[in-house]
């Protein structure tokens, strides 16, 4: 396709192919400025869903305007092609780094790491997650500046715009996340946080966390799914990082790249969210699903509303704590002195018994004694004896006598 013309551009170096598209050097046959032609492969150009899918990636690009995401200037479209304008970058990606350089350390690698997690920052706020995070996608120019490649399979998220159905797998088999794995219709943008762990992972080691030489895709995905990534060696917070970021369930991850930029310049790891679902914690976060994406609502409104909620709550528990103590007092005062008398009389009855009881306990009582037959024999003499009670037993005059 050399020396073809693409719309305003003449092609004149092959760069590079995908799996969707081949990429060409073009010059603009007016201005003579250079720029990347990304061009769709003409087969897939003759299917509908394919041909839809690369024009929504020319307008995911095109909207999105930060320093390390690759700028689209153009979309062409003929009968035979369809073509993306974007930005000619010169170096080379972090794939091709590592095999040429070999592995960064994790305090070289840091500023690039930051300017990813910066573009994919303002990606997430915009709404669109990029799905194919790898190193291939990451290019890295000759003054170490960052550009995040090929959005072909990003989608808006919270919005149902899928171009995809259940069951189909979308990104690079050894970095995708296992909620990608298990085709989940449901995919967020911690899935894009999983598959920025095992780049980084990539990048340290110098290597992929699986074989995918040797191992089946199988086998790649099992381990996705169930296994951990290997540790490093000697290198804890990375080993952290990258831990919280590829975990399973991914309401154990890291939930934002900002997350993820604290940690690395705090050097330790934030407290976990606590299992809030998405859409509960972007509510939460004054996040609202629209149309176009994730919206920011106002945050002076949004505190405004949460003041007024809070005052009235305030109001409400006073005026019910009020109403409470007055009904206290009310009873109390009207039925505290009426059991208090009550309490009164019934312990004047008892003390009043209690002296009865007493005064005739210590009154001596006399008790006649009829001299009979049967007596004569019992008694010696007829001596009247008196009875009285010491110590609650009932005692003669005589026994107390024979006693002394």
């Amino acid at each position: 396709m050399l020396d073809q013309i693409i719309g305003k551009y003449r092609l004149t170096r092959f760069i590079g192919e995908g799996g969707m598209a081949n990429v060409y050097e073009g010059i603009h046959v007016t201005l003579g400025t250079k720029a990347a032609i990304k061009i769709l492969n003409p087969i897939l150009a003759k299917n509908d869903q394919f041909r839809q899918r690369f024009q929504n990636e020319a307008a995911f690009m095109a909207s999105l305007n930060h320093p390390n995401i690759t700028k689209v200037f153009d979309f062409e479209e003929d009968e035979s092609h369809l073509a993306i304008v974007m930005e000619l970058l010169e170096g080379m990606d972090l794939n091709d780094w590592v095999k040429e350089k070999g592995a960064f350390t994790f305090q070289a690698f840091k500023p690039i790491f930051d300017q990813i997690l910066q573009a994919f920052n303002y990606a997430h706020n915009k709404g669109i997650l990029h799905r194919d995070i790898k190193p291939s996608n990451i290019f890295i120019d000759p003054n170490g500046e960052v550009k995040i490649l090929d959005f072909g399979i990003a989608k808006l998220f919270g919005t149902g715009n899928e171009m995809t159905q259940t069951g189909t797998q979308m990104g690079t088999p050894a970095y995708m996340s296992p909620e990608q794995v298990r085709a989940d219709k449901s995919i967020d943008h911690r899935s894009d946080i999983y598959s920025l762990g095992v780049t980084l992972y990539f990048a340290l080691a110098g290597k992929s966390p699986y074989d995918t030489e040797n191992e089946s895709q199988f086998d790649i995905f099992n381990k996705i799914v169930y296994e951990n990534l290997p540790e490093l060696k000697d290198n804890d917070l990375a080993n952290r990082i990258i831990k919280k970021t590829c975990e399973k369930d991914r309401a154990l991850r890291f939930q934002s790249v900002e997350e993820i930029e604290y940690s690395i310049g705090s050097n330790k790891i934030v407290k976990d969210y606590s299992k809030n679902t998405y859409a509960e914690r972007f509510s939460n976060e004054g996040y609202s699903s629209q149309s176009n994406g994730i919206q920011r609502v106002n945050s002076n409104e949004r505190n405004t509303k949460r003041k007024r909620v809070n005052f009235g709550l305030i109001i409400f528990l006073f005026t019910v704590v009020v109403a409470i103590a007055a009904y206290l007092a009310l009873y109390v005062s009207k039925y505290s002195p009426d059991v208090k008398e009550t309490k009164n009389d019934s312990l004047d009855v008892v003390e009043d018994r209690a002296t009865n009881n007493s005064e005739i306990a210590d009154e001596p009582v006399s008790v006649p004694h009829e001299a009979t037959a049967d007596s004569t024999s019992q008694l010696s003499d007829e001596v009247p004896f008196e009875i009285g009670v010491e110590n609650n037993n009932i005692i003669t005059e005589s026994k107390a006598e024979d006693t002394l």
